[in-house]
């Protein structure tokens, strides 16, 4: 199995009270935001983007998780990022969130490159091509299962 250590960029995210369901568990909705938020908040850190005035904007065309073990009220969770895919106008992450040293989900997410201005689908930015590229890690990706 995996580390977070595995993963080329990792972000910590704190469990918030609103983040947990009636039943004491961490609703399923709330790992999506986590996994927008790591992705995010590395572009903008390391790859320079302006989500505001950026030309090109990265929207999501896929996205899934595969939830494994809980995460609780008080957990800290680190979000482990990696780049599977880098096209020509799209990027494919593969997501993992880690409580400890276990692993509670994994997320698949691809981001497509649109014009701001409504011109259609558009080339990944230099600068976040750049970045993408030493993110590149082979770790494990979503297997959707049919139960």
């Amino acid at each position: 199995m995996t580390s977070v250590e595995d993963y080329p960029v990792r972000i910590r995210q704190q469990v918030r009270w609103s983040d947990v369901d009636m039943y004491g568990h961490v609703n399923n909705i709330v790992y999506y935001g986590w996994f927008d938020t790591a992705i995010n908040t590395w572009l903008q850190t390391e790859g320079g983007v302006d989500p505001v005035a950026a030309d090109a904007i990265g929207v999501v065309g896929e996205s899934a998780c595969s939830y494994e073990n809980e995460v609780g009220l008080g957990d800290e969770v680190t979000i482990g990022l990696a780049v599977r895919e880098l096209g020509r106008s799209s990027i494919t992450y593969a997501l993992a969130a880690f409580v400890g040293g276990r692993r509670a989900a994994l997320g698949h997410w691809v981001h497509v490159y649109v014009a701001r201005d409504g011109s259609g689908v558009t080339p990944v930015p230099p600068g976040i091509a750049k970045v993408a590229t030493a993110a590149r890690a082979e770790v494990p990706t979503v297997s959707l299962r049919k139960l």
